[in-house]
């Protein structure tokens, strides 16, 4: 579930570091388990093909979250700095160094570059302006898992009555991100 609504999401979801550590130590234990299995049994290789299958998840799910943070980097930094506190974090210890020296990385890079030839009072770039946020105005699909009531549609529109709609469990709906974000954060809808 973590998985999918991090690769149809389209801002970077809270780290499962919790997730992530259950099944590595998951996968070493099921490996662990087939050495000492017999070769040739038909068991074995169906094992070893769920093993296959488990690390794709996990290094999809890990490559998604990489994707997004390179992507968004200045919004995430930006949105880790302001975060209130005791509010959960949206990166892992390991994904905030890996996008605050991304950052560095990405600043150096325009200075050595581009922004040493430029004339003085153009040397500076905000790279909060320059790079685009994540567009939580576009249209995600998803599954009910509990159900939900009156939840606005439009919840910027004056009449926001007539907006309102109940989402029945196992239903599926095609909806705008905004909506249903904080749906998604409680595990209350699944993005598909």
């Amino acid at each position: 579930q973590a998985w999918l609504n991090e690769k149809f999401a389209p801002e970077l979801l809270e780290s499962k570091p919790e997730v992530i550590e259950c099944v590595v130590e998951q996968l070493d234990h099921m490996e662990a388990n087939l050495k000492r299995a017999k070769r040739g049994d038909l068991k074995v290789s169906v094992h070893h093909m769920e093993v296959e299958r488990i690390r794709f998840v996990l290094s999809s799910y890990l490559r998604c979250r990489l994707v997004k943070i390179e992507k968004f980097f200045p919004h995430i930094l930006e949105k880790e700095k302001s975060r209130a506190e005791g509010e959960p974090s949206i990166l892992s210890p390991e994904e905030f160094a890996f996008a605050k020296e991304y950052m560095a990385n990405t600043e150096a890079y325009l200075k050595n570059v581009v922004l040493k030839h430029m004339p003085p009072n153009l040397q500076k770039v905000s790279l909060l302006k320059s790079v685009p946020k994540p567009n939580l105005d576009s249209f995600v699909f998803l599954r009910v898992l509990e159900r939900q009531e009156n939840i606005l549609v439009e919840p910027e529109t004056d009449e926001q009555r007539e907006y309102a709609i109940n989402l029945e469990e196992g239903s599926q709906h095609l909806i705008r991100y905004r909506t249903v974000a904080p749906l998604v954060a409680s595990g209350a809808v699944q993005l598909i």
